[in-house]
């Protein structure tokens, strides 16, 4: 994922830095100061602007890496094997490549989760389908478990313009009033 990418390329940046810094702290002060990187300059750039772009991404803001073996393994398992009455366990049974997609862009609305999940409205953990709620109820629950671990909060959740709908009445000052035309 690229949390682990992001933890490699910190880890070897950070073993780099602390190998030179006793090198440039010698006596004879004939160190290589001034080859700026020296053999390994490009190399060194293209780590630091992959680790600056991660940085930047969804996966660079406060995730833990620790977390993430809990993460993978709910996300993966299978929702017909629950066994507790309670979501606290549910699994999702994803895909590797959808365990993978929702791990690396930590998606905080339902489009977002429509996107990067096929065909989600058939899942059974995250389906219409079942006593335990709507749909989405089920995926809006998947986005708050998903926020906990990214550290985000979930985006507006309306599906297919529902709750804008509203928010363009109120802001033209339209009143949701049934219709007294019809008496």
């Amino acid at each position: 994922s690229n949390l682990e990418v992001m933890s490699l390329l910190q880890d070897r940046m950070d073993a780099r830095q602390s190998a030179e810094t006793p090198a440039n702290n010698g006596s004879d002060g004939n160190t290589n100061t001034n080859k700026k990187g020296g053999p390994f300059k490009n190399r060194d750039w293209i780590e630091q602007a992959v680790f600056d772009y991660l940085k930047s991404s969804p996966c660079g803001s406060g995730v833990k890496l620790e977390e993430m073996p809990s993460l993978v393994e709910r996300l993966r398992r299978d929702p017909s094997r629950n066994t507790s009455g309670t979501d606290i366990q549910q699994g999702y049974g994803l895909t590797s490549a959808e365990t993978l997609q929702v791990l690396n862009h930590l998606p905080t609305s339902l489009v977002e989760l429509h996107v990067l999940i096929e065909d989600l409205e058939n899942r059974p953990g995250l389906s219409y389908e079942g006593v335990e709620g709507s749909g989405e109820e089920k995926q809006t629950k998947f986005l708050e478990m998903i926020s906990q671990f990214a550290g985000k909060e979930v985006d507006g959740t309306a599906v297919d313009g529902e709750g804008e709908e509203d928010a363009e009445n109120a802001e033209m000052g339209v009143k949701d009033e049934p219709d007294a035309m019809e008496e």
